[in-house]
């Protein structure tokens, strides 16, 4: 099978960097600021093997994101009108196909540049994998219009909390650099990556023969429709669209039309706002409906089920991206989301508080003794696990406004499970390459003896460091926790920290495009089936390419400090 050649590649890394710490002592920056020796500490096989119970202990966020995004994609999948919005959107696109990768790239690339963890994003791509596929796209340019994209968005990121705190910025260093970046290597990925215009006529020519559209149909047919039965009842269509403009918000106008569950659903979310901006758009759905000569309207009309899931669809990807991009840190002197996390937390009968105790306690700052409480992080300090914990409510939803059985649900979800549960585990193991560099120290020694070769700060040299610390580390927070701290102590002038950042921080998620220790990149190979020999045939020339232009900029940056 073709993972077993990314298989190879792991057990590959994890055996060299067993071997590495048997063999080079390691080190630790000390209170006093300098890089101490502790000597070889070596990972003995036994050790090699309690540290997977410490990857599975620590790392195991991503593979509860994957899981909820599994289930929740099972659920989308068994549902007639997200399976037909998905060929409309590729119809849309037939004959444009370049068109769409240019936008995917686009919208992942300036999303990534407003995110701290672009692995977030992952939640859009089964969505566009499915419409891609529809389009006959090579795989390989699906992952790179996405997850490559999204590396390179993260790489020239406006804000990033780890970066920022570690060296002391603030959110104009560099900025207009970062920005320069972000385009020039956008449109570098764009034209080496993109689909050629005698690619997109061949697949347009394959895509639309009668075997594929065929093809298309009965894979639509594949997927359970699954309707809400009303048995075809009818309402007056002026009392129906009054009870939705006035009282849609509470869910009056579903329990006139028989949906009770539904009316129910609306009551009990509508704090939120979203039942409210579902029943506008229904009413205006609604009255644009023609009735009968009895002013009479069918209650399972397909064209509001549409409309009503455009919307929705709409609310979801909004509500995602604004969870994860840090407002409050981004904008001066804003506080709305924490004020609003405040008043939630504070709202009371008596001792009892509601929100706290039914929904979650949101997470508040105590003004007077400084400390934080509560579980639900403040809109735009959205973490991978508070995004999972979204899609698991929203798939059990989903299902009961889809009218599920229990039955189908739980057995829909399980063989979604199944499936994405060994690139989950994958991607979680992949960190004991993480957990032996760091707790040996053996990163900080190869580090500090990268940086010595050059008296002072030397940009070869902390590409260098970047580069193999990256490998390392895999994870940026430890990259910095780690190798960051060796600058720090080497590169004593802090004239020189802008450079240092910016070198860290775009070297190390251009690493990530073909680290075999890159969590983003091993779940995109894994899902897509594509051979880890076969990617870095594909973009080893955008990765140079990248490299290139990210040196030169660091000169340039470094001969203006």
């Amino acid at each position: 099978m073709k993972k077993y050649n990314l298989f190879k590649v792991l057990a590959i890394t994890i055996f060299i960097t067993w071997l590495l710490t048997l063999f080079i002592p390691g080190s630790y920056v000390d209170y006093t600021g300098e890089v101490a020796t502790t000597g070889i500490t070596g990972v003995g096989i036994w050790g090699l093997l309690s540290n997977l119970s410490i990857s599975i202990s620590y790392f195991n966020a991503i593979a509860v994101f994957l899981i909820a995004l599994a289930c929740f994609y099972a659920v989308l999948n068994k549902v007639d009108v997200y399976n037909t919005f998905v060929s409309k959107t590729a119809s849309l696109f037939k004959g444009k196909e370049k068109a769409l990768v240019i936008i995917t790239m686009l919208v992942f690339g300036i999303l990534a540049l407003l995110v701290n963890d672009f692995l977030i994003l992952l939640v859009f791509v089964p969505f566009i994998y499915k419409v891609m596929k529809e389009l006959d796209i090579d795989k390989k340019i699906i992952l790179s219009s996405t997850l490559v994209a999204a590396l390179i968005g993260s790489m020239c990121g406006i804000y990033n909390s780890t970066l920022f705190t570690a060296f002391g910025l603030d959110l104009n260093t560099l900025l207009l650099v970062k920005l320069i970046l972000f385009v020039i290597s956008i449109a570098v990925l764009m034209i080496l990556t993109a689909p050629k215009k005698e690619v997109k006529k061949a697949v347009v020519k394959k895509t639309t023969s009668k075997a594929v559209k065929k093809t298309t149909k009965e894979e639509v047919k594949e997927k359970p429709v699954k309707k809400v039965t009303t048995k075809d009842k009818k309402v007056r269509k002026s009392v129906y669209a009054i009870l939705t403009l006035l009282l849609g918000t509470i869910g009056v106008n579903k329990f006139y039309a028989g949906k009770v569950k539904a009316g129910i659903l609306s009551i009990l979310f509508c704090w939120t706002g979203i039942p409210t901006i579902l029943s506008i758009a229904e009413f205006i759905t609604a009255l644009t409906e023609k009735a009968d000569k009895k002013g009479m309207i069918s209650v399972t009309s397909e064209r509001r089920r549409n409309v009503s899931f455009g919307v929705a669809l709409v609310l979801f990807v909004l509500f995602i991206i604004g969870a994860i991009i840090p407002w409050e840190s981004l904008i001066e002197n804003c506080s709305v989301f924490s004020d609003f996390n405040t008043w939630l937390a504070g709202i009371k009968i008596g001792d009892y508080s509601i929100f706290g105790n039914i929904i979650g306690l949101p997470l508040s700052v105590d003004q007077t003794t400084g400390s934080t409480t509560g579980v639900i992080s403040v809109f735009g300090t959205w973490s991978i696990t508070d995004i999972a914990i979204l899609l698991f409510v929203l798939t059990a939803l989903f299902a009961v406004i889809n009218g599920i059985k229990v039955n189908d649900f739980i057995a829909t979800v399980t063989e979604g499970t199944k499936k994405i549960l060994p690139v989950a585990l994958t991607a979680m193991l992949l960190s004991i390459v993480l957990v032996m560099a760091v707790t040996t120290g053996i990163s900080v020694t190869i580090t500090n003896g990268i940086l010595k070769l050059a008296d002072g700060f030397n940009i070869a040299t902390a590409t260098l460091a970047t580069i193999i610390g990256s490998v390392l580390t895999s994870d940026f927070y430890y990259l910095i926790s780690t190798v960051g701290t060796v600058f720090n102590v080497v590169v004593s002038n802090q004239e020189y920290y802008g450079v240092i950042s910016l070198i860290l921080q775009s070297v190390y998620n251009l690493v990530m495009i073909i680290a075999p220790t890159s969590v983003g990149l091993v779940i995109g190979l894994y899902y897509l089936n594509i051979p880890y020999n076969k990617w870095f045939k594909f973009i080893w020339k955008l990765l140079v390419a990248l490299l290139i232009i990210v040196i030169i900029t660091s000169i340039i940056v470094y001969a203006l400090v």
